[in-house]
């Protein structure tokens, strides 16, 4: 479980570096780091949700 709430952090902090990123970027006009840091933001919140699901699976499986 602390492994978990590890990642969870750790996929906050690389979401909000991401957008932080990503407004620099646009503001610079440096639109192949736009590109990045929209891809990483998305992969970010791939595996936030893929988490996400893993953690309410594990907690049914507890319950039963």
């Amino acid at each position: 479980m602390k492994k978990q709430i590890a990642m969870n952090v750790f996929f906050y902090i690389g979401i909000f570096v991401s957008v932080v990123g990503l407004k620099w970027a646009w503001q610079n006009q440096n639109y192949p780091v736009v590109a990045l840091f929209i891809a990483t933001t998305i992969f970010f919140f791939y595996l936030k949700i893929k988490l996400i699901r893993d953690l309410r699976g594990s907690i049914k499986d507890k319950s039963l």
